[in-house]
């Protein structure tokens, strides 16, 4: 039975009449915090409960309805006879039958709010995963992933870290058993290592796995902008070394290149050196960087070891592919690259000649040799030729352009031969005249002949005598420059096999040097 203060209390919250507050209480027990979310969770409920009269039990109707007297007889099987209608007395009014049939709906409208609160109650309570028994079923097993907290602002940062953190826990989880294929982002000196078994495959693996060890305690975990942001501060070189794990030799400058004492302790003075697997996420940035047109799927591009800018981003140096340079070759290689560079502000670095980009090959144009050659070019192609690595050093163009110039300032008593005879070209160059136009001769197939003369990005055709010396095409080129070409040096070439340079021949005649109907390369000297 509810407690005055209950129905109060109910009917304060909810705005009920007094009706419905005791009867809903009645109905939840007296428990007024869940009779509260029963009435606002079922507005059919609170409609039925509102419009409901004041309560009262079956028994008190009955008792307030005068007795009728007991007309007629009953027989065995409970049937009632009356003998006449006229002798039965009737003592019930209108009225009764109105309360009567107002109490057996007030009764049904119990039965169904009643049943409607034990299924609210069911739901609430139960849920709808309810087991047997009106057991609420378990709740599922989750399995999250801890994360290291705030790498930055940086939603993007963030995130990338995020990614970087769950790679490497599941590098970590499916350790593969090659003892050469080991993580260059993780440390296995810093974990615990099982005890040795005592087998020899085991400490086998594990000799080879400590030969081959990444340099941990020389590489430097910083990120591409942060390793060059350092740079820049503490003027070093960056010293990166692009690994591919399949490979072999790449393994093998762990054990050879980057355990030399030597080069460890020149490579702590002057670089920030990073490791990076291909397949790594934090590769991604170098390789979209220096490496394109998917360079480093190319397996002849390795081993990979390069050195960066940290204030430009230039790739100043790089050595890539087979053979690679042994401890003591590189070592030296790094020392004379520090000699030739410098970080300092006030230095001037040597600058790379750019390098000619390939020509377009035009089809149409090309003669028969250009044909049988481009074709067994590809046929070796086809079949797996060799292939060169398609990464070259920019220093390479730098020590060119340098041995040039020093060739070109060695003195004049020098008795180096190679000095002599570019200076005897040269001076063969310069003593051909260039105020001589080309007049074509008729054509006449047994005294001319057509030269074809291409130059990059198309070609010029002209007949000459057969008997002409090989100084008159020249001589042609220097009296009519191409546009743009005036007083330039040029080179001439005869295509392959020969591949000859006709300032040699220069006194022989076009049928003599073999020019007939031939294709001769133009090819100008610029700095």
């Amino acid at each position: 039975m509810a407690t005055e203060e209950d129905i109060n209390a109910f009917v304060g919250i909810t705005g009920a009449n007094r009706t419905a507050a005791e009867r809903i209480l009645d109905l939840c027990s007296s428990d007024l915090e869940q009779a509260v979310q029963l009435w606002f969770a079922d507005e059919d409920l609170q409609q039925s409960l509102s419009n409901a009269g004041p309560s009262t039990t079956t028994t008190a109707s009955r008792s307030s309805r005068p007795s009728r007297p007991q007309i007629g007889r009953e027989d065995a099987q409970g049937v009632i006879h009356i003998d006449s209608d006229d002798d039965v007395p009737m003592v019930e009014d209108e009225a009764d039958d109105g309360d009567e049939a107002a109490g057996v709906a007030r009764r049904a409208q119990e039965e169904e709010d009643a049943a409607m609160a034990q299924r609210l109650q069911e739901e609430l309570y139960s849920g709808q995963n309810a087991g047997e028994g009106g057991v609420r079923a378990p709740i599922a097993r989750t399995t999250e992933t801890l994360v290291a907290p705030a790498y930055g602002d940086d939603d993007d940062g963030g995130h990338a870290a995020i990614l970087e953190q769950i790679r490497r826990r599941q590098q970590s989880r499916a350790r593969p058993s090659n003892p050469f294929a080991q993580s260059v982002w993780e440390d296995s000196s810093r974990t615990s290592r099982p005890a040795s078994l005592g087998g020899s495959e085991t400490s086998r693996a594990s000799r080879l796995a400590e030969l081959f060890r990444p340099p941990y305690d020389l590489m430097s975990h910083l990120s591409w902008d942060d390793a060059r942001d350092e740079g820049k501060d503490n003027k070093k070189w960056i010293l990166v070394n692009l690994q591919d794990m399949s490979d072999f030799n790449c393994q093998a400058l762990n054990r050879d290149i980057w355990k030399d004492e030597a080069i460890r302790s020149l490579v702590r003075e002057n670089f920030i050196f990073l490791q990076y697997d291909k397949n790594d996420y934090a590769a991604e940035q170098y390789i979209t960087f220096y490496l394109p047109n998917e360079a480093h799927q190319n397996p002849n591009n390795y081993p990979h070891v390069s050195i960066i800018d940290p204030r430009t981003g230039e790739q100043v140096k790089v050595f890539s592919g087979t053979p690679f340079p042994n401890a003591l070759e590189f070592h030296a290689q790094l020392v004379e690259f520090l000699d030739r560079y410098s970080l300092s502000a006030n230095s001037k670095n040597p600058v790379p000649k750019v390098k000619r980009p390939e020509r377009a090959i035009d089809v149409d144009r090309m003669t028969e040799e250009e044909m049988l050659e481009m074709a067994l070019q590809n046929s070796l192609d086809a079949n797996g030729g060799p292939k060169e690595p398609n990464i070259h050093d920019p220093d390479e163009l730098t020590k060119v352009k340098e041995e040039k110039g020093k060739e070109q300032a060695e003195p004049a008593g020098s008795t180096s031969a190679e000095p002599e005879a570019s200076s005897a070209q040269e001076s063969a160059f310069a003593r051909i005249p260039s105020d001589r136009p080309h007049v074509e001769p008729p054509a006449d197939p047994k005294t001319t002949t057509r030269l074809q003369v291409r130059y990059p990005p198309g070609r010029i055709i002209r007949r000459f005598r057969l008997d002409e010396p090989v100084s008159r095409i020249y001589e042609w080129l220097k009296a009519e420059p191409l546009p743009g070409k005036e007083g330039v040096e040029f080179e001439l070439k005869s295509m392959p096999p020969q591949g000859a340079n006709l300032i040699d021949h220069l006194d022989e005649t076009i049928e003599e040097a073999g020019l007939a109907n031939a294709v001769v390369m133009l090819e100008f000297i610029e700095d």
